[in-house]
């Protein structure tokens, strides 16, 4: 099968999430925090929010693990789902312009340790704009550390954590994640003459010489044309896969990966699961449109009672997955990746929630953030400052949505929908 991907919506290109906004409790900033990552948080992009409880303080949680910074006994505590998962958390490092502008320098550490017995995980490390600054290495103890390199000016960064070289994963056991910092008086900068991109080339250089032979790439391809066998569908060998997780860049790495997964795992699956089901498509011409409320159509040289059993094998089976690989492979900022994933995910959870009887044009939000509109225990849980983090990105996602319907309209969203065209050949191609 070989599909063409079309999007149909008129999205506008705004940034604009208002000046409301609501804080979850704050707790005492050296007391011990426990993040919990568990498979209700969707953190496989590193364009996705998600908001972590405190197992510590159950009225604290946040998007962010800067938090960790706090203490030298907190941690957060994550799984890996599946082989194929990977967990991206959000690092801010705030202080670090402050502790500048006096003359103090930090090392700032990133520990990943419990791994689970018989699995090795790699966390990688990516700054604002992308790129890769750090591989946490051995430690000796059956850890793995990186230290953030002084030189990078960023002071948000990308956690990335997954399985080393497609081994497998213990989706049982936890590992942790240990952000620490040393602060020491920085001595009189001498300028070195090196810039970033200069540093960072040094960097990438270093960590491929490190690697052993029978991991180091030898091959002519670019980093691009790496990329675009990728997202073609082609599956690298590990060398080919070590280089790119030096070299490219977090976001073109993301998206190729993504559509190479559509390419050799989710369409094939889908066709099996089609097939399996009496419905025959080989050498047909026929659509599949998903819309943001995750309705499948099925659209072509097929019968109406073919087209609607497809329908419901695709939305039974398939319809998650292909929205979350959709959005991957997608090229959007990070706005708009979590304009319209938040979007999705309150119509989806009102429609849950509500049994259908409300919608998101039921809502209203006040001039204080206050949320009306929906059943009064919805808007108390909305509400209230003793939710859980799930609670609390539902009211986060409500209330920026809303500001961006006052400025922007929610055509572009209700109206969005994502196309998946067969075009009659045996491999598959998403454009």
């Amino acid at each position: 099968m070989n599909y063409t991907h079309y999007i149909i919506s008129p999205l506008i290109n705004g940034g604009h999430y208002g000046n409301r906004g609501f804080a979850s409790p704050m707790k005492e900033l050296n007391g011990q925090t426990i993040l919990i990552e568990n498979c209700e948080n969707k953190n496989d992009s590193y364009r996705q929010k998600t908001k972590y409880d405190d197992k510590a303080d159950r009225y604290f949680s946040t998007y962010d693990l800067g938090i960790l910074l706090q203490n030298r006994d907190s941690y957060l505590e994550g799984k890996l789902e599946s082989n194929g998962d990977v967990d991206c958390y959000s690092f801010s490092y705030a202080q670090k312009s402050f502790y500048e502008m006096m003359g103090i320098g930090t090392k700032v550490t990133v520990r990943l340790e419990n791994i689970p017995e018989g699995c090795d995980y790699d966390l990688v490390v990516y700054d604002a704009k992308g790129n890769q600054i750090g591989i946490a290495k051995n430690n000796g103890d059956g850890s793995k550390v990186l230290t953030l390199p002084d030189w990078d000016e960023s002071n948000r960064y990308t956690i990335r954590v997954e399985n080393h070289d497609g081994g497998n994963v213990d989706t049982k056991e936890p590992y942790r994640i240990r952000i620490m910092e040393e602060k020491y008086q920085k001595q009189e900068k001498v300028n070195s003459g090196q810039d970033y991109d200069s540093e960072i080339e040094r960097l990438h250089r270093k960590q491929y010489d490190s690697l052993t032979e029978d991991e180091r790439y030898t091959g002519k391809e670019s980093v691009e044309e790496l990329l675009e066998k990728k997202a073609s569908g082609e599956i690298l060998d590990k060398r080919e896969e070590a280089y790119l997780k030096i070299f490219a860049n977090l976001h073109d790495y993301e998206r190729a990966a993504a559509n190479g997964r559509l390419k050799n795992t989710l369409f094939p699956k889908m066709q099996e699961a089609l097939e399996k089901a009496g419905i025959d498509v080989q050498g047909k011409e026929y659509a599949i449109e998903m819309d943001i409320y995750g309705k499948i159509t099925v659209i072509g040289e097929l019968s109406e009672e073919e087209k609607r059993k497809a329908a419901d094998v695709i939305e039974e089976q398939f319809s998650d997955e292909l929205w979350e690989s959709h959005m991957q492979a997608s090229d959007y900022s990070t706005a708009e990746y979590n304009r319209i994933n938040a979007y999705k995910t309150t119509t989806s959870f009102l429609e849950k929630a509500t049994k259908g009887q409300y919608s998101w044009n039921d809502i209203s939000v006040d001039g204080n953030g206050k949320i009306s509109g929906l059943p009064e225990n919805l808007c108390q849980l909305l509400n209230s400052q003793e939710s859980n983090g799930r609670y609390e990105q539902l009211r986060d996602d409500i209330l920026m949505l809303y500001d961006y319907a006052q400025a922007y309209g929610m055509e572009g969203l209700s109206g969005y929908k994502v196309r998946y065209e067969e075009a009659g050949s045996n491999c598959l191609d998403l454009l």
